[in-house]
């Protein structure tokens, strides 16, 4: 990227939505209550949506506006499964950006392997979380969720999107597992890996599928 690309308003829209996404990690430690810390935690989010639109990206852009509602209602009491269902929208929007590629360019065939893992993954942790979900009443939204963000990951990379969007569609279903991990199987996850996924993947997805024309 030459210094004049690096100036230009949109990157500078792009790196700050990054920066911005990046610096909630912080708030595992700092812990900011209402309002403030759910603002902070969509900031980033929306700004990368603004800087997806900006790049004529509307899905994508779409995808990260969908995210940050869901980012705030995450934080809300009694809208955990809003949250969800914000977070179910911006995979559709992910997944359909992702079949406009296939629909372009056609179908990537040497990304059935990582298909079929995505599926028995699915499948496997499932079954895990299958009793931590029927005790938080969770079965059905949890189990559609997880069905959409898998189409999602399977779309991508049975997509020729670029690489970095196939990493990010895979590492926002790390993320996810990791949420579900820690809810469901009630096992610890390192502090901060949630976000570091989350936030990376956004940061990938918005940054490789705005920018291919």
């Amino acid at each position: 990227m030459t210094d004049t690309a690096a100036r230009s308003p949109t990157n500078i829209l792009f790196l700050a939505g990054a920066l911005l996404a990046a610096s909630h990690l912080a708030n595992e430690w700092v812990r900011l209550d209402l309002p403030l810390g759910p603002v902070w935690k969509c900031s980033g989010i929306v700004v990368l949506g603004l800087y997806a639109l900006s790049q004529r990206a509307i899905l994508v852009g779409l995808g990260l506006l969908f995210s940050a509602a869901g980012d705030v209602l995450l934080e809300l009491d009694g809208l955990f499964v809003g949250g969800m269902a914000a977070f179910g929208l911006a995979h559709v929007c992910y997944t359909a950006a992702f079949i406009t590629i296939i629909r372009r360019d056609g179908l990537n065939k040497s990304g059935w392997p990582i298909a079929v893992a995505v599926i028995a993954a699915t499948i496997a942790l499932a079954i895990w979380f299958a009793p931590g979900q029927a005790e938080k009443g969770l079965t059905i939204p949890a189990t559609t969720y997880s069905i959409i963000i898998s189409i999602m990951v399977i779309s991508a990379v049975m997509s020729k999107a670029p690489l970095m969007a196939k990493l990010g569609a895979i590492i926002f279903m790390l993320s996810d597992t990791l949420i579900a991990v820690g809810m469901f199987a009630k096992q610890p996850v390192p502090i901060g890996s949630v976000w570091i996924t989350y936030a990376a993947a956004q940061i990938m997805l918005a940054w490789s599928l705005s920018r291919r024309t």
